[in-house]
């Protein structure tokens, strides 16, 4: 274990009850559900604004729909603060870890070459895929600021419980590499499988996830802090959220969609195996060179 991820877990080592965290986990799933239920039920019942019915219903197809889609993420910080503060008297400085001016830096650097990475791969690479316009460049740009916070706000929720809490705590636990770093990754693929895309699809996607997890966790490890893997996560959303959309299921504040992978399952399949190869070799060949490099 280097320096910086030790410093990183250091907040964990004074909480060593399995079931303390345990409970933890079971009350921030317990409260985010309920208060994100009554959210969506308040938000339909009070307020008319179009995309409403869709996102009570898990289709997020308008700007509004998606923005309350990630609102709810606001609720699972809040909540799993909370829960954190409860169980463990921990803040939530304790899960990102820092100084604050390295996190930063690991967070613009990350940022910076994941975008440069997207581009060069929507742009530079071959491709039959139609694609067409969502939303008119001016009204995207103007949706764009609430829509790029509130999603900086996902993915870092996200990072905060998965390598956050999860990887220090287990870290903490047991001096394992492989331990701590691939369970948080096969729980945050298993929690992105969609029945609705097919049994097929929704397995390479929860691998595909899962190595990404996996990538998130190394880059945590290495620099101590939840700024690299919060930047490369939040490019990624991007990507797949604001520039182009091949699930219309959220597709609401899109530059860009691909209608033809619209409700087409073997589509849809033939991208999920795409997606996993080259994940699978663009991953192999980060950590080769990262392990080259620290054994050197």
């Amino acid at each position: 274990m280097n320096q910086n991820f030790a410093d990183f877990v250091a907040p964990a080592r004074s909480e060593t009850r399995w079931w303390k965290v345990l409970l933890t986990l079971i009350v921030w799933f317990a409260g985010y559900f309920i208060f994100s239920t009554i959210f969506f039920a308040v938000m339909s019942l009070v307020v008319v604004i179009p995309g409403i019915e869709d996102a009570a219903q898990g289709k997020f197809t308008t700007p509004i729909s998606v923005y309350l889609l990630l609102m709810t993420f606001m609720i699972w910080m809040g909540v799993f603060w909370i829960s954190v503060w409860a169980f463990h008297k921990r803040g939530m400085a304790s899960l990102l870890g820092g100084p604050s001016g390295r996190f930063l830096r690991c967070f613009g650097v990350a940022v910076l070459m994941s975008a440069v990475f997207l581009v060069a791969t929507q742009t530079l690479l071959p491709s039959d895929d139609r694609i067409v316009e969502n939303i008119a460049f001016e009204r995207w740009l103007g949706l764009l600021p609430l829509g790029l916070f509130l999603m900086l706000v996902q993915v870092s929720a996200e990072e905060i419980l998965f390598r956050g809490y999860l990887q220090q705590q287990l870290a903490a636990w047991i001096n394992n590499r492989l331990f701590y770093m691939v369970v948080p990754s096969i729980i945050f693929g298993c929690a992105h499988f969609s029945g609705e895309l097919g049994t097929d699809v929704g397995i390479m996607i929860v691998v595909a996830t899962g190595l990404l997890g996996l990538f998130l966790a190394d880059l945590t490890y290495r620099t101590g802090n939840l700024g690299a893997a919060i930047g490369v996560h939040f490019a990624n959303n991007f990507g797949a959220m604001f520039y182009i959309s091949y699930q219309e299921q959220i597709s609401g504040l899109a530059r860009y969609v691909a209608p033809d992978y619209f409700d087409q399952p073997e589509l849809l399949a033939a991208a999920a195996k795409t997606m996993l190869i080259s994940s699978i070799i663009m991953f192999s060949i980060y950590f080769a060179i990262m392990e080259w490099r620290a054994r050197r």
